[in-house]
């Protein structure tokens, strides 16, 4: 398995916190279960994640999320401009329901990031508010209260990637265009002449 494909793995792993590998091939594109089977023996020995067996069924919980698997960080200097939002794309499939704090930490973006990017696939259509934020009451009553959204179209593992009229969508071929903001006509109430002015 790739380097890339051990890096999506455990971050599906660290979103997930306890985890099938089998969930775990569900979250990430092509790879196979025993790959995925080595890279956890290898994190158990590391007392990064513990197994647990019952019966027939094994599965894994997070004992050590801050642990790096890997020899150099993942952006070791070298940025690529995309990888945040395939990483923020994989968070959201995985997650499911979610506010942006949440995409920010799993993706290791910044929040502005993850609004901007949560923004554009909302005006597409690909997710939607399932909870406002509050936007009355005292700071200390709005604390903690973020706006919550949930996937509605969960075309596939490939990132959606914003155009000017839309995001291309490599899961399905295709340009999504923004939808239209429908705004609501304003109804001016008739005056009647003589009502609203009085000339004698």
């Amino acid at each position: 398995m790739s380097r890339q494909k051990l890096q999506d793995a455990w971050q599906a792993m660290k979103i997930l916190k306890r985890f099938s590998l089998q969930q775990v091939r569900d979250a990430i594109e092509h790879t196979t279960l025993d790959s995925l089977k080595a890279f956890a023996k290898r994190l158990v020995a590391e007392n990064a994640i513990a197994e647990h067996v019952d019966h027939e069924d094994v599965t894994y919980s997070m004992l050590n999320a801050k642990y790096n698997p890997f020899e150099q960080p993942v952006n070791s200097g070298v940025t690529n401009k995309n990888s945040g939002r395939q990483r923020m794309w994989q968070s959201m499939r995985i997650l499911n329901e979610f506010d942006a704090g949440q995409v920010a930490s799993t993706a290791n973006v910044s929040l502005s990031s993850a609004r901007s990017y949560i923004s554009i696939l909302k005006k597409v259509g690909y997710i939607f508010v399932v909870k406002n934020a509050p936007r009355s009451g005292s700071l200390i009553e709005r604390a903690g209260e973020t706006t919550i959204y949930r996937m509605l179209k969960n075309t596939g593992p490939k990132r959606p990637i914003p155009k000017t009229k839309g995001v291309f969508d490599a899961n399905t071929n295709k340009l999504v265009k923004f939808k239209e903001v429908k705004r609501k006509a304003v109804q001016i109430a008739p005056v009647t002449l003589g009502e609203a002015h009085d000339y004698n």
